[in-house]
This record gives structure tokens, sequence and C-alpha cells, in this order.
């Protein structure tokens, strides 16, 4: 039995599913090439692998291990657009001290990426529901206490944006 610690219960169970079926070669459970590869990813501190006395193993996934996950997470992450829009405009704003450059450039392209308008450097606009995904990604990049997130039900000039969204 593998018993794993992640940031999800769901995801982890998931996880463990998809990670074992790649580990069946016609109904036959390939053990040393499961345990060789837990044994790299122990040595790379992505989890911590043991052998508890009734014969189960334990693994857990490191904090290294975690932000691993969270990085591969985050080239995968895209915006759900509405079937319909609820006439809502969300206007992220956020100022990253310089320190933080690369924090910056980096949200700054992901926001890009996931096809928000850049009405500003540092000012993005959507009309699609964006909360969990900000949040997501400032947590990588542990910039949270810097972004705002503004609701707006209408502004001068978002006939535009309306057709740039097609909505």
């Amino acid at each position: 039995m593998v018993i794993l610690s992640m940031v999800s219960p769901l995801s982890s169970a998931l996880i463990i599913r998809n990670v074992i079926k790649g580990y069946f070669r016609k109904k036959r459970f390939e053990k040393e090439r499961f345990l060789r590869d837990i044994k790299r990813l122990q040595i790379r501190e992505l989890i911590d692998y043991r052998e508890l006395k009734d014969g189960k193993i334990k693994i857990v996934i490191t904090e290294a291990g975690k932000n691993l996950v969270l990085l591969n997470d985050l080239d995968n992450i895209f915006l759900k657009p509405q079937k319909k829009w609820d006439r809502k405009w969300r206007l992220i704003l956020f100022d990253i001290p310089h320190l933080e450059r690369q924090a910056r450039d980096a949200f700054r392209e992901k926001l890009k990426d996931l096809n928000f308008y850049p009405l500003q450097k540092s000012v993005f606009i959507t009309p699609f529901p964006c909360e969990e995904e900000i949040d997501f990604i400032a947590s990588i990049f542990n910039i949270r206490r810097y972004i705002l997130i503004l609701y707006i039900s209408h502004f001068e000039g978002e006939e535009k944006l309306k057709y740039h969204f097609k909505i």
C-alpha cells in the first residue's frame, strides 16, 4: 500500500493511480523498476520513502516535490470561459517590487499566456472568473500580497474588449 501526502487528497489518488498504471506490463507489476524510480526521487529529495514494519510502503512528497508539482501544474493552467457571461470584468492590478523582478516578469507573462488583456504593464483585464488561478500563480511566485483583483461592471471603452474576448 502506498500512502501519499500532497496538496489535495483527490489529486494524490489520481496521481497514484496513473503512476502505478505505468508499472504494469502485460498484467505484471514491475516492482524493481518502481523501486528504482522511487529511489531516484528520494535521492533528488522530492519524496521521503520508508518501508514500515508491517511491510507497507510510506511515500511522502517533500516541500521540494510539492513545489515541482505546482510548477508543472502552472504550465497546464487555463481560464474556463463561461457559457453565459456574468457581466463582470476582472481587473488585475499589481505592484511587485523591483527586488522581485523575475517573479513580476513571470507573472506578467503568465497573464498574457492566459489571454488577459494588458491595459498597462501592471494592469490586466479579463471577463472570465480567474480568482483561483491568480491565487495559484501568485502563491507559486510568493507575490500574492502585491496583487489586487477588482470587479467592474462597466467602463469606458469596454466595447473594444467585448469584441476582443468575443462576448
